[in-house]
């Protein structure tokens, strides 16, 4: 039964967090180009996985609470960013904004699934890593089919927006003890 309950969390949480990726990510395509996004995709997969290790490997030493209070405030920022561009009128601005903007991004999302992952691990590892495998897998499968890209720019903005601000607000809560609901923890499950 646990074996399960990781299986599903580790599925969830990476299929929301790659899921917040890609609508970002194909946001970004339009304006700095696909070869350039998939760059610095592959760049925060490989930084992500990275993490994984050292997180696993060190997993009692980090403390999760900061952790989650700074991937909190990161990912506001960043959905910020979203909904201003979600609000703002169609223009040309330099590509330059949103290759950085989006570097940023995969690199908070590299952090915050690879010690999201590395604790799901620790509790049981092989389910944790089926769950990853099947999210990436669904994810990969959705964009190769054009599922994905058939959502409009600006919804996708739109959408990234609350993704980001909905896993957001939940680290924050956490890192900083506050009480929440337990449907919360469902959503949006604590690193600690």
């Amino acid at each position: 039964m646990f074996q399960l309950v990781v299986f599903f969390t580790s599925f969830k949480y990476i299929f929301v967090e790659g899921g917040e990726q890609v609508l970002v990510g194909i946001s970004t395509a339009s304006r700095i180009g696909l070869k350039q996004t998939i760059k610095i995709t592959i760049l925060g997969l490989v930084v992500g996985v990275i993490l994984y290790f050292i997180f696993l490997k060190i997993a009692g030493f980090v403390p999760t609470k900061p952790l989650e209070i700074a991937l909190g405030l990161g990912l506001l920022f960043f959905s910020g960013t979203m909904f201003k561009e979600f609000f703002e009128d169609e223009h040309e601005d330099g590509a330059t904004k949103y290759k950085i903007t989006y570097f940023y991004i995969a690199m908070l999302e590299a952090v915050e699934n690879s010690v999201a992952l590395a604790t799901f691990s620790l509790i049981e590892i092989t389910s944790a890593l089926i769950g990853f495998f099947i999210a990436i897998g669904l994810l990969v499968g959705l964009l190769w089919l054009g599922v994905a890209k058939k959502i409009p720019l600006k919804i996708t903005r739109l959408v990234a927006g609350i993704l980001l601000t909905s896993t957001a607000i939940p680290l924050i809560l956490y890192g900083f003890g506050v009480p929440s609901p337990e449907f919360l923890h469902w959503l949006i499950p604590p690193l600690s």
